[in-house]
């Protein structure tokens, strides 16, 4: 928990412009898109607490209130905390959003403001050294030696952000209070938002000389490479019901972003500054509340109209067939033409050095997809495409794919929950067509699934709700990408498979009124049926047993 993560599926961008490439830790931080905003009668409460072994802590706090009728603030803590069952593997991370929305009595002007604070520690282990995992699988972890003894990865994010709107429509003639106090029912709205935010990314490691790196280009006694971006955006919309359901949606933004990189505390190596201007179109239909069936639809487009990355382009669209009440189909496609994130063009560190200039990246996917709610049944199938892929290659250095024209292949994706009296069978199978071979650029494991065993009832006489079972979790062998802790970035390898490993977890749920108390022994299966990893090199934790509670409280 806490470590670097890549996702066991191919995941197209949906973000045009600027983007600085750093993403295998965002998973444990707070995003501005995620933020909820609440309206509460009574202040609410919620608290998440769990203990682990090798001192693994999870906790999470939310609290929300209404000041007055119009005017909320909520605030959202989060802290990880564990040092891993191997040597150097320590991680802390401190996460904290305060969140605000206001409404005038009127409902003509509103606003949500947030600030958010993600700090995150990890050390760099850069893997275990040797098979000893495979030729004892009950040693001391800790005894395994590992590649790298004081390197540590920081990086952390300041954010603040305020959308106002002012909304344009009709009085509410139905409401009983006097015509001053009548709110008004929006049908055009017009926003502003201004984002100020920093980001940083540091590498450090006190024996570079170690010889886990291939050059060492400025420093032979400490690497301290190190990312700064300051970024300010602005953006203006409007949105507009031409007819009853049918909207339309009209957004221009500016991204300003700057860069600065330095490759030891006092050598700069960059500082340069992006410019982004974007328009963005959407137009589409909501539901009706008095009908369940019927056609639904949203098409858009983004363009960036000027700036560093001009020419980036995102086109978008759904169509949904709702029947039955509980039945739909819907038709997904999305096509971008996107520039490579900025670490892939131009880098500059103790350890790696490159300039490049690769064109835009086309993917293009097209899904279909079945959902049967009454039966709990979801199939869906995709179509991915993939034009002038870029990506780390086994010396690090991001490549183009010169041996495909292109990339394509299909995903077919089948969830089925079965519920027999007390006891239930969730069922998650995902099957991809792309071929794990040497010669391809992008390996993902054939298989994924994901299938939990349960059992639920009511105990002491409907005063306790439990749930107890099994989860398993199984992906089929393939060429996992390896990761280079000195840039954060996972990398093509075509030595050694990981994988064909089912890993099975043990749950107890127990719900009390607002509390809910679990227990959870994960990776019961440890050290029985082979050995391990979630990356080459990098084992999955062992055997290991966790205890919370999630508490909610409503005044």
């Amino acid at each position: 928990m806490g470590l670097s993560n890549r996702k066991l599926f191919f995941e197209t961008f949906s973000e045009i412009g600027f983007r600085n490439g750093f993403e295998s830790l965002d998973l444990f931080g707070y995003n501005r898109d995620e933020i909820k905003y609440y309206r509460t009668r009574t202040p609410y409460t919620e608290i998440f607490v769990l203990f682990g072994m090798k001192k693994e802590q999870f906790a999470r706090l939310l609290h929300t209130q209404n000041i007055t009728k119009q005017w909320n603030i909520a605030l959202n803590m989060l802290r990880l905390r564990s040092e891993g069952f191997y040597n150097k593997q320590n991680c802390t991370d401190n996460n904290i959003s305060l969140s605000s929305n206001y409404t005038s009595k009127n409902n003509r002007y509103s606003l949500l403001a947030n600030g958010i604070i993600n700090s995150i520690k990890a050390d760099e282990n850069g893997g275990v050294r040797d098979d000893m995992l495979e030729l004892n699988l009950f040693v001391n972890k800790k005894l395994i030696p590992v590649n790298l003894l004081d390197a540590r990865t920081r990086r952390g994010k300041r954010e603040f952000s305020v959308t106002q709107f002012l909304n344009f429509g009709k009085t509410d003639t139905s409401s009983r209070t006097d015509s001053t106090s009548r709110k008004i029912i929006p049908r055009n709205f017009f926003s502003y938002t201004c984002l100020v935010k920093d980001n940083w990314f540091v590498y450090e490691d006190k024996n570079p000389s170690s010889g886990f790196y291939e050059n060492i280009f400025f420093d032979s006694t400490l690497t301290h490479d190190s990312t700064y971006i300051f970024s300010f955006n602005n953006t203006v919309s409007w949105k507009s019901y031409l007819m009853k359901n049918i909207y339309s949606e009209v957004l221009f933004e500016q991204k300003n972003s700057r860069l600065v990189e330095y490759n030891t505390d006092s050598s700069l190596a960059l500082d340069t500054s992006f410019y982004d201007q974007i328009v963005k179109l959407k137009i589409g239909n909501m539901t009706k509340k008095d009908k369940s069936n019927g056609f639904f639809w949203t098409i858009g487009k983004q363009y960036v109209l000027s700036g560093a990355h001009q020419g980036d382009d995102y086109v978008y669209g759904t169509i949904s067939l709702l029947f039955n009440k509980n039945k739909k189909i819907s038709l997904d496609y999305k096509d971008s033409y996107h520039s490579v994130p900025f670490i892939y063009n131009y880098y500059t560190s103790n350890h790696f050095w490159w300039r490049n200039s690769f064109d835009n990246i086309t993917e293009r996917t097209s899904k279909i997809s079945y959902y049967d709610l009454k039966n709990k049944l979801v199939v869906s199938a995709m179509n991915t495409y993939i034009d002038n892929y870029v990506y780390f290659d086994s010396t690090f250095f991001p490549v183009l794919d010169k041996q495909h024209d292109n990339i394509g292949f299909y995903t077919l994706s089948i969830e089925k929950n079965f519920q027999l009296k007390h006891f239930g069978f969730n069922n998650l199978i995902n099957w991809t067509s792309l071929e794990d071979v040497p010669k391809a650029v992008i390996h993902l494991p054939k298989f994924v699934s994901h299938n939990s065993i349960y059992y639920k009832g009511s105990w002491f006489k409907g005063a306790t709700n439990v749930q107890i079972g099994f989860d398993v979790t199984y992906f089929s062998a393939y060429y996992a990408d390896a990761y280079m802790p000195a840039l954060g970035q996972y990398y093509l390898q075509n030595e050694k498979k990981i994988g064909n490993y089912p890993f099975i977890d043990f749950f107890f749920n127990m719900k009390v009124k607002h509390a809910r108390i679990f227990f959870k022994t994960e990776h019961v299966n440890s050290g029985l049926m082979g050995a391990y990893y979630l990356a080459p090199n990098n084992p999955a934790p062992d055997r290991s047993f966790k205890v919370g509670i999630n508490w909610m409280f409503y005044d």
